[in-house]
């Protein structure tokens, strides 16, 4: 038979053996008026006289469902004003941000209500948000990652404590069958959510299909045995992170720029797990978030790839592979162009300065410089010339050789990472024959023999908004 007090003392229990609360806590407590968050914000307010908690209730109205959204928070008011605790409320149309965000409705919603929980933390001045997450919430989550391939991390389910974010979930011990029964018992009147019983949800098709299934035909006791693994995964990520934060300090260096590199040989040292947390710890401190577990795997793909073979992070950061390291770096986005030039004429773009100018041809002399090259005018088309993006399918004769080479694979014997082609224009003719990856090599069949009669001057140099100087 089901015991609120017992429910109580489970609670207390576990909320002083995690550390949750203790004496004299500022608590925020998010409340949505579904009947986890409303127990919660009860058993809160029981424990409010012997611990002298400060509480207040937080509520974020997603608009996500007309007068339901609106009848939900000024349910939460009243309850709020019951327990003579004061409110904060926070309104946003979720479906429009997701729309504008690209994300999909949960992980906006998400965003948006942690988003106001942070601002709600430091205008407050509280300790942290008591979030209603339940047993079955973290069987669910550990369902999905493990389905959707998560490493260590998305097996450890949900932690009882975030500290990064202040959250503390002091109801993850607690079945949901449990949090409805202690409700029931006493007599707490919550908000049911129409979009729970939605099975498009993969989360609610889980609640719904699947772990009723596993709960009949293989562990009635699923919920606390997925708790246990998570607490086990937890401890293993602790472990994996305090040793790969160890390794770092002999595998990473760091440049003033803020990127970082990682030496391959020490890394492949290490066994497979710590080589995916360095990469990941790497990724998080450059890009400033936390790579998929599929992401990492791509990124110690490369050490077995080619220089200048890449993935990127992030819409801004990027890792690639120069020689023996992977380098971590922030990355400007760079976009394809193609230009019209005439000869004899001299253009300044944002990131780049190009010149063509004739010259006697008794004047010119080879130079060391890649950013100034001598071609035979002759041998060019009359009519404007090309400078653009390279393509996958561009080829040329570099200056030396007989035989045709692709571009892509004179970048990669010229050691030059994937990313940094997009910084080298080509220089071609109207008809598509080209002339000059500007900055590296000419093309062999417009180089200046003793049969040249006249001589074309190129330059390209990289102006300060380009980063780096070819001249």
């Amino acid at each position: 038979m089901f015991s609120s007090r017992t429910f109580l003392t489970r609670f207390h229990e576990y909320s002083r053996r995690r550390r949750l609360i203790s004496e004299q806590s500022k608590i925020i407590v998010a409340v949505s008026g579904g009947v986890d968050s409303t127990v919660l914000l009860d058993l809160l307010a029981k424990e409010r006289d012997a611990l002298a908690l400060n509480l207040i209730v937080a509520h974020f109205n997603h608009k996500l469902r007309s007068n339901e959204s609106d009848a939900d928070e000024q349910f939460v008011g009243d309850r709020a004003r019951q327990y003579g605790m004061e409110i904060y409320v926070d309104r946003a149309n979720t479906a429009e941000y997701a729309r504008h965000a690209h994300l999909g409705i949960q992980e906006a919603a998400r965003n948006l209500r942690y988003e106001f929980f942070s601002k709600l933390l430091e205008s407050s001045g509280f300790d942290c948000v008591a979030t209603a997450h339940n047993a079955d919430d973290n069987s669910e989550t550990i369902l999905l990652n493990l389905i959707r391939g998560a490493g260590v991390q998305g097996l450890s389910g949900i932690p009882a404590f975030r500290q990064d974010k202040k959250i503390i979930r002091p109801l993850l011990f607690a079945r949901r069958e449990e949090i409805e029964a202690y409700a029931a018992a006493e007599q707490i009147q919550f908000r049911t959510d129409s979009s729970n019983q939605k099975e498009t949800y993969t989360r609610n098709y889980l609640r719904h299909q699947i772990l009723p299934l596993i709960r009949d035909q293989i562990n009635p006791n699923i919920a606390a045995t997925l708790l246990r693994t998570s607490e086990l995964f937890r401890e293993l990520e602790a472990f994996l992170l305090h040793t790969a934060r160890a390794a770092m300090g002999v595998i990473s260096t760091e440049a003033d720029n803020g990127a970082v590199t990682l030496a391959i040989p020490r890394l492949k040292s290490h066994p497979t797990l710590i080589q995916q947390y360095v990469v990941m710890l790497t990724a998080q401190r450059v890009a400033g978030r936390r790579p998929e577990y599929e992401q990492v795997g791509k990124i110690l793909e490369l050490t077995e790839g080619l220089t200048g073979s890449w993935v990127m992070l992030s819409d801004r950061h990027g890792v690639y592979r120069d020689r023996d390291a992977l380098v971590f770096r922030s990355m400007e986005a760079l976009t394809d162009f193609e230009i019209t030039v005439l000869q004899n004429h001299r253009y300044d773009f944002n990131d780049f300065q190009f010149s063509s100018e004739p010259v006697e041809v008794s004047s010119w002399q080879f130079e060391p410089n890649t950013s100034v090259e001598y071609v035979d005018a002759d041998q060019i088309p009359p009519g404007h010339l090309i400078l653009r993006t390279w393509s996958d399918g561009d080829w040329f004769v570099p200056l030396g050789m007989k035989a045709r080479k692709k571009i892509s694979d004179f970048f990669v014997d010229a050691k030059i990472p994937l990313y940094e082609k997009r910084k080298f224009p080509i220089l071609a003719t109207k008809d598509g024959a080209i002339i000059w990856v500007c900055g590296q090599r000419i093309d062999d069949r417009f180089k200046v023999t003793d049969q040249t009669l006249r001589v074309l001057k190129l330059e390209f140099h990289r102006t300060p908004n380009g980063k780096d100087d070819l001249g």
